[in-house]
C-alpha cells in the first residue's frame, strides 16, 4: 500500500493500512473520500488524497497515538507515514 506525497510514494504494510481503515470509523468526516481513494488504487499505484483528507488521516493516526505523543504502539509504517504526512503539508505551505 502506498501514498503519494510531494517526497515521493510512501509505502506501508497492507495490516497497517487495515487497521488505519478500522480506525477511521471515528472520523466519519474522512472515511468515505478516504477509503474509496484507498480502494480505488488497490495495491496498483500510491493514492492521492487532498490536501484535507491528508489532514484526516493524520488526525486519525494522532488519536490512535494514545496516550498523546505515544506513537510507540503502533502498527509498522504509521508512524513513519504521519510524519511523512506532516513534511507533505509543510511542502505544501500549510
Amino acid at each position: 500500500m502506498s501514498v503519494a506525497l510531494s517526497r515521493g510514494a510512501f509505502e506501508f504494510p497492507w495490516d497497517s493500512r487495515q487497521e488505519l481503515f478500522d480506525r477511521m470509523f471515528y472520523f466519519p468526516e474522512a472515511m468515505p473520500s478516504v477509503r474509496r481513494r484507498f480502494e480505488a488504487v488497490g495495491t496498483s499505484r500510491p493514492a492521492e488524497f487532498t490536501r484535507e483528507e491528508k489532514s484526516y488521516l493524520m488526525r486519525v493516526i494522532e488519536d490512535w497515538a494514545q496516550p498523546p505523543g505515544t506513537f510507540d504502539d503502533l502498527l509498522p509504517g504509521i508512524y513513519e507515514l504521519h510524519n511523512a504526512l506532516i513534511d507533505d503539508l509543510q511542502d505544501a505551505g500549510i
